[in-house]
């Protein structure tokens, strides 16, 4: 049971692990990319979370869904970005 709760654990954070290198990656290019980021902008998102207005403007996403939706679009496309790296890392293990 200890074993199984440990290796569950390292899973979980292997998955949060790279779920956030995903979505500093996603800013990265967006810093990037600039105003050239027109469907989906992370650092637009990270913009408003600290105040300010995106210097970049609305993506498409925020045009449509609003400030926070494009945050949930943003959360969930790296959610599954880390779920499918967390699941090769594993595959790759041997796991």
């Amino acid at each position: 049971m200890a074993d199984r709760l440990a290796r569950l654990v390292k899973t979980l954070y292997t998955f949060l692990g790279l779920s956030a290198a995903s979505l500093l990656v996603m800013i990265v290019v967006d810093v990037l990319l600039g105003s050239k980021a027109e469907f989906l902008n992370a650092y637009s998102v990270v913009q408003r979370s600290i105040g300010r207005p995106p210097t970049a403007g609305d993506s498409l996403v925020a045009r449509k869904l609003g400030a926070l939706g494009e945050l949930g679009v943003v959360l969930a496309a790296n959610l599954a970005v880390g779920g499918v790296l967390t699941a090769l890392v594993r595959l790759l293990a041997g796991r």
